[in-house]
């Protein structure tokens, strides 16, 4: 478990996914970012927010967050060029941090908020951001490029659903929709996510 500033714990990616990859062998689901027996209440699965970095040779990089099942009191505050690894044989410093592509999330609880902004400070004013809900529960958003979620309408007044296929597996999104946006994120430039849970009972 890593403390990332001072919002929650949430777990690091390099140190988890051994322990989800045995767990998953233990228990014979075959899904790599299975939860543990320990972070299952009922039917509730763990979510899972995982990035994704191209690199050369059309290969990836991954940085999964596993996340709490409910409600934090605090937002929980990811920030990928801080805690995802860094690629150490680029030439230039500033192409060292992790630099998101696409994303995946998976398993997100009903009313639960994502925010995706380029600021450090997690701002949305004088920053490109775009803002997402989920409408139902083990919401799943496939995974996409991060510019391409710019493409879907929604406001707070009227969500729309973002209905992709996975980039991988052509598996639908569902539950996931766009409640606000300002001017698209950059490739490579996402640089803080804001995870809101709803409480539990909500």
């Amino acid at each position: 478990m890593k403390h990332l500033h001072h919002y929650c714990f949430v777990t690091t990616p390099a140190k988890k996914l051994a322990m989800l990859i045995a767990t998953s062998l233990l228990t014979g689901t075959g899904t790599a970012y299975a939860a543990a027996p320990t972070d299952i209440t009922h039917a509730e699965l763990a979510p899972i927010l995982t990035l994704y970095r191209s690199v050369e040779n059309s290969t990836e990089i991954t940085c999964p967050f596993e996340l709490p099942t409910m409600g934090s009191v605090q937002p929980i505050k990811l920030q990928p060029k801080e805690t995802c690894p860094r690629k150490e044989d680029e030439d230039k410093d500033e192409d060292k941090p992790f630099k998101p592509h696409s994303i995946r999330i998976h398993n997100m609880p009903i009313k639960s908020k994502v925010l995706l902004v380029d600021s450090k400070d997690c701002t949305k004013e004088g920053h490109a951001w775009v803002e997402l809900d989920t409408s139902r529960a083990n919401a799943s958003l496939e995974k996409m490029g991060i510019d391409k979620i710019w493409s879907y309408a929604g406001s707070p007044e009227k969500p729309g659903y973002v209905y992709n296929k996975g980039e991988d597996n052509q598996t639908p999104s569902f539950g996931f929709r766009v409640i606000g946006k300002g001017t698209a994120i950059q490739q490579g430039e996402l640089a803080c996510i804001v995870v809101t849970l709803p409480k539990r009972g909500i």
